[in-house]
C-alpha cells in the first residue's frame, strides 16, 4: 500500500469512528445515569455503580483554587484552599443532557458543557438550559472523603 492509500484510509477510519460516536452521543436515549467507570483515577471498583470510589491525588492534582479534573466518571473541583471535603465537590463528569464534557469555569463559578453550554451551580442546580433548545437536568453530586493526600468520591 502506498503512502496515499494509507492515509486516505486512516482518514476515513477515524471520520467513520468520529461520526459513529457523534450520531450515539447525539441520538437514541438520552440518560440521565451515566455510569462512571469504576476504578478511575486509581479507586478501587465493586460490581456496578454502587460503593464504586474514585480517587485523585491532592499532592498532584487539584492543587489550586479553581483546578479541576475529570477522571472515572466524576469531575473533582477545587472550590477552597485546604484539604477538607468543603474545599471539594465531585459530580458527574458528563451532561445529563447529551453527554457532552462538563468542564469548571473558574471566572464564573460555575460547570459548563462543552457541547450545548449548559450551565450548573456547584451543588449541581441548573443554571442555564441547553442552547439547543433542549431540556436538562440537575447534576448527580456525589460525596466526598479526604485520606491522607487523597480525595475519594463515592458513587452510590
Amino acid at each position: 500500500m502506498e503512502r496515499n492509500e494509507f492515509i486516505k484510509s486512516l482518514g476515513l477510519g477515524v471520520a467513520l469512528i468520529c461520526t459513529g460516536s457523534c450520531l450515539s452521543s447525539c441520538g437514541g436515549s438520552k440518560s440521565n445515569d451515566p455510569s462512571p467507570t469504576p476504578g478511575g483515577g486509581g479507586g478501587g471498583g465493586g460490581g456496578g455503580t454502587v460503593g464504586t470510589k474514585v480517587n485523585v491525588d491532592l499532592n498532584s492534582q487539584l492543587t489550586s483554587v479553581g483546578s479541576f479534573v475529570s477522571t472515572g466518571g466524576v469531575l473533582f473541583v477545587r472550590l477552597a484552599a485546604g484539604n477538607s471535603t468543603s474545599s471539594f465537590v465531585a459530580t458527574q463528569a458528563v451532561c445529563p443532557h447529551q453527554g457532552g464534557t462538563l468542564n469548571w469555569v473558574q471566572a464564573s463559578n460555575l460547570i459548563q458543557c462543552s457541547l450545548h453550554s449548559s450551565q450548573y451551580s456547584s451543588s449541581g442546580a441548573v443554571l442555564a438550559q441547553p442552547n439547543d433548545g433542549g431540556a436538562t437536568t440537575a447534576l448527580k453530586v456525589y460525596a466526598t472523603s479526604i485520606t491522607g493526600t487523597v480525595l475519594t468520591a463515592t458513587i452510590s
